[in-house]
């Protein structure tokens, strides 16, 4: 394989973003998770009444334990059990991000059929995520 050929490029732009982007979030997810446990930030739901939730149905643990559903956790990002959250929604837009890097290179490229196929696979990402295709 040529070490120059333009898919080698976008091969490597894929590689070093997800490397970067892993990395960072696995990072915030041990700083999060050291924050909780040691008590830094309090939790939503203290450890005492954790046991009584965990066994429940989803729609009665919501019910119970008073929380959102959805991206309504983002509302309680600032409390311990909610905070490793973040990291983990960090990692999981890194694909996205990765993705919207080689959408840029293809565009600068004008290489429009690779430009198309990578919007697609983020607009579907994205609708994903979003979580308008989910039914609690």
């Amino acid at each position: 394989m040529e070490l120059n050929n333009p898919e080698r490029e976008a091969d490597l732009l894929y590689a070093r973003g997800l490397w970067i982007g892993t990395a960072i979030s696995l990072a915030l997810i041990v700083i999060e998770t050291f924050a909780y446990v040691t008590g830094i930030v309090s939790p939503y739901i203290p450890l005492p009444d954790l046991p009584a939730v965990w066994s429940l149905p989803m729609k009665e643990y919501l019910a119970a334990a008073n929380v959102p559903a959805g991206w309504g956790w983002v509302a309680l990002a600032g409390r311990g059990d909610y905070l490793n959250f973040v990291g983990i929604a960090v990692l999981a837009s890194v694909t996205i991000a990765c993705h919207v890097r080689l959408l840029v290179h293809f565009l600068g490229r004008r290489d429009r059929i690779f430009a198309a196929l990578v919007a697609a696979q983020i607009a579907v990402m994205l609708v994903a995520a979003s979580g308008l295709l989910n039914s609690y």
